[in-house]
């Protein structure tokens, strides 16, 4: 009997322990399943649903869903969006001013002019018309001045017989101006420039302090590089002492205009022979082929654009 009453108090005794090991192992597992759900569950679709809930996603799930695509996988780009371009905004032309008003202004003097330069200072003909009549005035300073504006706002004025011979004409002026007159050649009316210096240097009409500042000018390298090739070899024929090489008689061939035709012309006149002056010889007796080759296509280029010109300003057939 005391045997038996013994068992069943230890019984007794264990059954609350193993009521509270069942309960611990129970919490165990349900925590695994809860675990092991989340962690199957797709992280993108938890970011989804919060969004959807409005609620701001977790940076566990955000990060998961990096690991859903893999953890090398990155992200994607956002989508680029076309905007149309702008389009520029159109150029208005500036203000022109009348014919009445330039003939105006021109007979009433500088003054006016210069009044008319104010309203209109992007006007070609009007700038033009203040330095031409400046010119005239002798203000010649004022004259580079305005001249200097013009091929600013039009370059192709550069160009006009009438604003060439006004810097021409001050070129060979009072020293001062005269500089500015030749550096405005060489350095703001592009390769039409070039083509002045050289017409300075070659003119008798001008003096010597002109002629050699141009010379000068005419051999940097950054006037070179705004001459044509045919002005290059006219000025490289003219520095010559002695005979030309046969290189530049190619070049001249090639390039030259009625310029190195010149230079040309005289090596193939004869003169007096240093030997005996009863006789007449070649100065360049060994080029003499090299001469009259390029005397010879000199010649034609020249007369071929004599007869396109006489062509384009013939009158066309009725």
């Amino acid at each position: 009997m005391s045997g038996s009453g013994s068992q069943a108090g230890e019984s007794g005794r264990n059954r609350p322990k193993t009521a509270a090991t069942l309960a611990a192992l129970g919490l165990v597992a349900a925590t695994g399943l809860i675990c092991g759900a989340v962690a199957l569950r797709n992280p993108a679709t938890v970011v989804a649903r919060e969004h959807r809930r409005g609620v701001a996603p977790t940076a566990a799930a955000v990060a998961g869903t990096g690991s859903a695509r893999g953890d090398d996988a990155p992200d994607p780009e956002p989508r680029a969006t076309t905007a149309e371009p702008e389009a520029p905004p159109a150029r208005t032309e500036p203000a022109r001013a009348q014919a009445t008003e330039l003939e105006n202004a021109e007979a009433a003097g500088i003054a006016a002019l210069r009044a008319l330069v104010e309203r209109y200072p992007e006007d070609p003909p009007v700038v033009r018309a203040l330095a031409l009549a400046q010119g005239r005035e002798k203000a010649f300073a004022d004259a580079l001045s305005t001249t200097k504006r013009l091929f600013e706002i039009a370059p192709e004025e550069t160009g006009n017989d009438q604003v060439e011979q006004l810097i021409l004409r001050i070129a060979n002026g009072p020293p001062d101006v005269a500089l500015t007159a030749l550096d405005l050649m060489a350095k703001h009316m592009g390769s039409r420039g070039p083509d002045l210096l050289y017409e300075v240097v070659t003119g008798a009409r001008f003096g010597d302090y002109p002629r050699d500042h141009a010379s000068r000018l005419l051999h940097e390298s950054s006037v070179r590089q705004l001459a044509s090739p045919a002005l290059i070899i006219a000025d490289d024929l003219r520095r010559l002492s002695g005979c030309p090489t046969k290189a530049q008689l190619a070049t001249a061939r090639r390039e030259g205009d009625v310029r190195a035709l010149h230079y040309v012309k005289h090596w193939l006149t004869p003169h007096r022979c240093a030997t005996n002056r009863r006789r007449t010889c070649i100065k360049c007796g060994s080029l003499h082929k090299d001469l009259r080759a390029a005397a010879s296509a000199i010649e034609k280029r020249r007369n071929e654009k004599a007869a396109a010109a006489a062509s384009a300003s013939a009158p066309a057939a009725p």
